[in-house]
């Protein structure tokens, strides 16, 4: 199956799962213009992978593994928001 990349994004997708991870912080916003969502997420992702290799150089801390899975979190959200945007339009 080929999927096009959506006009916008949906805005339902949740992510910074809280205690028994039923409850959610964050979730994706609806009519995000996908090409600026994507730019978003990639530059989330570039973040979150310079923090892991900073933890990888031994220069890092817990403090910055956490900050790496949550910024990572949202770049995460922001695809599976435009993935389920695609599949939407199917």
């Amino acid at each position: 199956m080929t999927l096009s990349i959506p006009d916008h994004t949906l805005g339902d997708t949740p992510f910074a799962a809280c205690g028994d991870g039923t409850h959610h912080l964050f979730q994706t916003r609806p009519g995000v213009p996908s090409h600026i969502a994507l730019q978003y997420a990639s530059n989330l992702q570039h973040c979150a992978n310079r923090l892991m290799l900073e933890i990888a150089d031994g220069d890092g801390s817990e403090m910055l593994a956490w900050a790496a899975h949550y910024v990572g979190e949202m770049a995460s959200a922001i695809v599976e928001d435009l993935n389920a945007a695609a599949l939407t339009r199917t």
